[in-house]
């Protein structure tokens, strides 16, 4: 009886026709010129647009931690500072550059230039980023949670009041106000942004 049954599996000309009928609805052609036919694979290729987060806790945050906050604002800071102060330490190191000096001599003058302007810049937008995000947090934090522009008007004015604050009182009300300023016109922008660049506005909504 197992061994007729083995035959049967292995051989279809050998199954009931009760058989091949179970197993026919079991089994179907593949559309070769058309696979997205198949059921399920439609639902493969339509990926979502919203990010996907492991717990459902994360989908429910509106902004970033305070700790996402100092590692994304350092960083971007950084980087902007660096390529900016890059670029104009190069044009500095190139514009620098005397008659009948050498190719030679004129690269490694850019290259100094470039380095130690951008090594500088990097380094002050990274602190700048680091104390505004330390700043807006707390700031979010007395005020139970609440996200709006007084959080990042106060944040940036705090950030440049503390960034100045070893040059001297005046020097630190100069920087706050700078810094509040600054924010608010970022703050302020942001409607005209939406309305004529809402792609970019989107991708910036998204890194909140």
């Amino acid at each position: 009886m197992a061994h007729d049954t083995l035959g049967a599996d292995l051989r279809p000309d050998l199954m009931s026709p009760d058989a091949e009928a179970a197993v026919e609805t079991r089994r179907r052609l593949y559309q070769v010129n058309d696979p997205l036919k198949m059921p399920g694979a439609r639902a493969l290729y339509e990926l979502p647009t919203s990010p996907e987060f492991l717990f459902h806790e994360d989908a429910l945050r509106t902004h970033r931690s305070a700790g996402e906050n100092l590692t994304f604002y350092t960083g971007i800071g950084f980087c902007a500072g660096t390529l900016a102060g890059g670029a104009l330490g190069a044009c500095r190191g190139v514009g620098a550059a005397e008659r009948g000096e050498t190719s030679k001599l004129r690269v490694n003058r850019a290259l100094n230039e470039c380095g130690s302007a951008g090594r500088k810049a990097g380094n002050r937008l990274a602190l700048l980023g680091f104390l505004f995000a330390g700043t807006e947090s707390a700031m979010r934090s007395l005020r139970v949670g609440k996200d709006d522009w007084v959080n990042t008007v106060s944040g940036a004015a705090s950030a440049g009041a503390v960034y100045g604050l070893p040059a001297g009182l005046r020097a630190m009300a100069v920087h706050g106000l700078a810094g509040g300023v600054l924010a608010g016109a970022c703050v302020a922008g942001k409607p005209l942004l939406r309305k004529f660049a809402p792609d970019f506005a989107a991708r910036l909504e998204y890194l909140r």
